[in-house]
């Protein structure tokens, strides 16, 4: 194994979590390498939503939105499996931009200011050993005085950390499939629209382009054969909105982008010296007040633990202590609240139109969901 250099900070994930917190602690004169599996500029599935609690954050991180970003969004629009609707105003709001776009912003500000940026580099190997990491990676290691994890929802990371969640069956099994896709759309409202077994939201990006994601349970897409396009015909498509959008839309990517094999089953925010950032800390429900949103708030919790570790305020075992509490703190109501209504929206179709003639004839309902599942500004 060759070793390369020493660092006071590796990071394993060059999504939107790992490139805020590399960005921030590099402008302290921190020493630190990411690593990236892909190449930028790539597609993730995700809902390309940014809530409005976190844009200022993403400014002071040298990306103004503002330059870029759909049409500020300020409401919503929710519909039950057979299409019983209910519209709102958003109690935050927020703007669109796809990850091709925000990812690659921020990576080309963390080379700015001094990230050494590793893409199509995959670790294969951390171990701790006399109060440092050795992070290994193809033939090659480097030592570093913190890991902090930022990989999303699935690593072979997990697996050497026995943080893998093996679920019962495909019941608690989903899969996740993200278009984008032209068509006349209403540019300043978000939608939520059910169908048998899972939820699809749609909103405004740039470039005329709407983003269109879905989560399914697993065993939808078995009965269809694994097909997605049958599985957007025979079962998306029994809610009218859906079946518009699936009908009638341009898709522009090549292919869908899919995630198979997904739960969201909660993990730790520190695993073996680690700390752990958005997903990568337990795979956060899509509805827990926007993931991009969490992913940075836990970044800047990340940012503080780690730098007063760095700058010798702190013991280790405090930094980690500290970045458990605050994550804990940030996140734990959103979590739970919005996992309660991940299990009501995918509830038998039945019991999801009884729930929606329920939120139209209390709405404020709704409103109070929203406060629940979104932070305030950061």
């Amino acid at each position: 194994m060759n070793h390369e250099a020493d660092y006071d900070c590796a990071i394993i994930g060059g999504g939107v979590a790992g490139l805020a917190l590399a960005i921030l602690l590099a402008r302290d004169d921190k020493k630190v390498i990411l690593f990236e599996k892909e190449s930028y500029p790539f597609h993730k599935v995700c809902g390309e939503y940014i809530s409005n609690e976190s844009v200022n954050f993403i400014g002071r991180l040298g990306v103004d939105l503002s330059d870029y970003a759909a049409t500020q969004i300020d409401s919503l629009l929710l519909s039950s499996a057979s299409g019983i609707s209910v519209k709102r105003n958003l109690s935050i709001g927020g703007m669109g931009l796809s990850r091709y776009k925000l990812d690659n912003l921020l990576y080309q500000k963390a080379l700015e200011v001094g990230v050494s940026v590793r893409t199509k580099t995959k670790v294969q190997h951390i171990e701790f050993e006399k109060d440092f990491f050795q992070v290994s990676f193809g033939d090659r290691q480097i030592t570093a005085k913190t890991v902090c994890g930022a990989y999303g929802k699935n690593s072979n990371i997990d697996a050497q950390l026995n943080r893998i969640v093996r679920a019962d069956g495909d019941r608690n099994l989903f899969v996740a499939v993200k278009h984008h896709i032209k068509i006349p759309y209403d540019r300043r409202q978000v939608e939520l629209h059910n169908f048998s077994g899972g939820y699809c939201g749609l909103s405004a990006i740039e470039d005329d382009r709407v983003n269109m994601s879905y989560i399914t349970k697993a065993r939808n897409l078995k009965i269809c054969g694994g097909k997605i396009s049958d599985l957007e015909k025979r079962i998306l498509s029994a809610n009218p909105f859906l079946k518009r959008y699936v009908g009638e839309a341009k898709f522009e990517l090549e292919k869908p982008l899919v995630i198979s094999h997904l739960h969201f089953s909660i993990k730790t925010a520190v695993a073996a010296g680690m700390l752990m950032l958005g997903d990568a800390a337990g795979n956060i429900a899509p509805l827990s007040g926007n993931g991009m949103s969490m992913a940075l708030r836990s970044a800047s919790i990340a940012h503080r633990a780690v730098g007063s570790f760095l700058n010798r305020q702190t013991s280790r075992a405090a930094m980690e202590a500290t970045y458990a509490k605050e994550y804990k703190k940030a996140f734990s109501a959103r979590i739970f609240y919005a996992r309660m209504i991940h299990q009501t929206l995918i509830s038998k179709p039945f019991l999801n139109d009884l729930n929606f003639y329920f939120l139209k004839a209390l709405p404020f309902l709704i409103d109070f969901t929203q406060a629940k599942i979104h932070g305030s500004e950061f």
